[in-house]
């Protein structure tokens, strides 16, 4: 392979890996909860609690949604929001933002009596398709 070409391939990955980080990175710096959950496509009725996460106890069960490994010393705050959105059904939905220092950097959501009780935030579209939330 002659070094053009490696030159380009290389231009091309780190291009792809710079758009991709940019993205993120907006994401993960947003402070305002009422606009990083419509970024998704999500509405706040209301704030339901504010509480503080023990990083030494991590809850296994959101660590395919929240990646909370790189702030295991810091002070985390869970704060949960009930959604305007519900489901088919007519129980509600939540949405938990995690925050360190009014940064946001994650969150994921969870429906009423719903197995697997989780879900990401961008599988808004996924679950109107699958017929378990009301567009």
């Amino acid at each position: 392979m002659s070094i053009k070409k490696i030159t380009v391939l290389f231009a091309f990955f780190c291009l792809v890996f710079l758009i991709g980080c940019s993205n993120e990175t907006t994401e993960q710096n947003n402070d305002n909860p009422t606009e990083y959950l419509k970024s998704f496509g999500w509405h706040i009725e209301e704030k339901i609690s504010k509480k503080k996460l023990a990083t030494k106890s991590l809850d296994p069960s959101i660590a395919g949604v929240v990646d909370l490994k790189p702030y295991v010393n810091e002070e985390i705050y869970i704060t949960t929001y009930l959604l305007n959105e519900k489901q088919k059904t007519g129980k509600k939905m939540y949405a938990n933002i995690y925050q360190i220092n009014e940064n946001i950097i994650g969150g994921y959501g969870n429906l009423e009596g719903w197995v697997p009780g989780v879900f990401s935030l961008k599988d808004k579209e996924r679950l109107i398709n699958e017929g378990t939330i009301i567009k």
